[in-house]
């Protein structure tokens, strides 16, 4: 059973967000998006699983790096554009610095056996990460048969098929959007039906 993380109350500072993003920055070897959604949600507890899971289709949708436009987001919602900056900077300082040392090692000793073999073996344990989080990501989505279908149907066009991203998400997205506005307004009518037969005498 997932457990539920609830958000945090008080919004984080421009420290905090420097400090929790330059933490994911600097830990998120082989792909930042498992330690942003550990840092984020279970550990600083400043969105859900499902708020997560929505804000990161946004974040695929807009230009750049997806852990980047997720710092903006947070930064610019929790401290407005200093936050944004904050979040930002954070992200990017320890790994810039990383990867210049790793460029300058690489160039001298990355064609040696030893190094091909560590890299070789680094690919399993990343690919172990995304799909980890993957499994978070939908766990935390609506329990309903159009959320997997278009979950499904989104693998399949990506993955299977190799479609393009953006002809993919500008089918689909459209159409996931239709039908959770469809049920949000079929639930808010339930809602409002319930009140008034309890309401009356």
């Amino acid at each position: 059973m997932t457990r539920r993380s609830e958000p945090s109350t008080e919004p984080p500072t421009c420290r905090d967000l420097a400090l929790a993003f330059g933490a994911i920055g600097a830990t998120g070897f082989g792909g930042v998006l498992p330690w942003a959604r550990r840092m984020l949600v279970d550990q600083r507890r400043w969105l859900t699983d499902r708020e997560f899971a929505e804000l990161l289709p946004l974040a695929q949708l807009l230009p750049g790096p997806n852990v980047a436009n997720i710092a903006t987001v947070l930064g610019r919602r929790f401290r407005g554009p200093r936050g944004a900056i904050a979040a930002v900077a954070g992200l990017y300082c320890c790994p810039t610095i990383v990867i210049v040392l790793i460029g300058l090692a690489y160039a001298r000793w990355g064609q040696t056996p030893l190094v091909q073999h560590v890299l070789s073996g680094l690919m399993p344990a990343a690919t172990g990460l995304v799909i980890a989080t993957s499994l978070r990501l939908l766990a935390g989505l609506e329990r309903h048969w159009t959320t997997l279908a278009l979950a499904g149907a989104t693998f399949v066009g990506s993955f299977v098929l190799g479609l393009p991203l953006l002809l993919v998400l500008g089918v689909l997205g459209p159409c996931a959007i239709l039908t959770a506005h469809r049920r949000a307004r079929r639930h808010r009518q339930n809602e409002q039906d319930s009140q008034d037969v309890s309401a009356a005498p």
